[in-house]
């Protein structure tokens, strides 16, 4: 059951997305416009992951394929590379977003800002637990 669920899933997203777009398209303007942005994001979501998942099952590999993937997966080389680049991506994202902090602050202020503010916290602070914990496995 478990299974076919799993297999199901992804094709059920895919559906649903349209189901959501096109909604969206019929309703047009006897829904608010909040709505609609929301309906679309969803489907939007929910296109990708369908997507993705779908061509994720198409690919089939041989076991011998399956045991190469698996050891580049844990081999140290690759390891550290994902590491480095996670690393990378971490600063190049906090200056985004002191980026986008320093136009709300100038621009808008208020509550634009503070929940700015609390997305750059959070994610220092998920960079910190994250040192931390791997610190921890190392």
């Amino acid at each position: 059951m478990k299974d076919c669920l799993k297999k199901a899933a992804p094709y059920v997203m895919f559906a649903a997305a349209w189901v959501l777009i096109l909604a969206t398209f019929l309703l047009g303007e006897r829904i608010k416009e909040q709505l609609s942005l929301l309906l679309f994001t969803l489907g939007g979501v929910l296109l990708g992951f369908g997507a993705v998942g779908i061509a994720l099952s198409r690919i089939r590999m041989s076991p011998e394929q399956q045991k190469e993937y698996e050891r580049s997966e844990h081999d140290e080389r690759n390891v550290a590379i994902r590491e480095k680049a996670a690393m990378s991506s971490w600063y190049w994202t906090l200056y985004m977003l002191w980026a986008v902090f320093m136009v709300i602050q100038i621009f808008v202020g208020g509550l634009w800002g503070v929940a700015v503010s609390v997305v750059i916290v959070l994610h220092c602070t998920f960079y910190m637990i994250n040192i931390h914990r791997w610190n921890k496995k190392m």
